[in-house]
C-alpha cells in the first residue's frame, strides 16, 4: 500500500500515515509561472494499492480548481504505471458541509 499526502494535505496525511503505522510517500508537486502544474510519485507505485490525498477546499493560496487538477494530473500519471487500485478519498472541511435536513 503507498499513501500520497498532495502538499494541501500534507499534515493531515502525515498523522494518517501514524495512525496506519504507514509511511506517507514521496511525491513531486510543482507549479509553473504560466498557471500548469505537475504532479508525479517519487517511488515506484507499479502492482501496488494507491490512496491519494487532497483537501479541495479553496484558499487564498490556492483554488479549488487548482487543487483537483493535481489530484487528477496524479491519478493520471498513477494510473499509466498500472496501479490495480487507486483511492482518492475525499477530504471536506466539516465546518463548511451543509445541513440540508428539512424542518417540518
Amino acid at each position: 500500500m503507498r499513501i500520497f499526502a498532495l502538499n494541501a494535505s500534507r499534515d493531515f496525511g502525515g498523522k494518517l500515515a501514524f495512525a496506519l503505522g504507514v509511511p506517507i510517500d514521496e511525491h513531486e508537486e510543482r507549479d509553473f509561472e504560466d498557471g500548469e502544474h505537475k504532479a508525479r510519485p517519487l517511488v515506484s507505485v507499479r502492482g501496488e494499492d494507491v490512496y491519494v490525498l487532497q483537501q479541495l477546499h479553496g484558499s487564498a493560496r490556492e483554488s479549488v480548481n487548482d487543487k483537483l487538477c493535481k489530484l487528477l494530473f496524479f491519478r493520471h500519471v498513477a494510473r499509466g504505471h498500472r496501479v490495480p487500485r487507486l483511492r482518492l478519498p475525499v477530504l471536506a472541511r466539516i465546518g463548511e458541509v451543509r445541513n440540508d435536513s428539512r424542518h417540518a
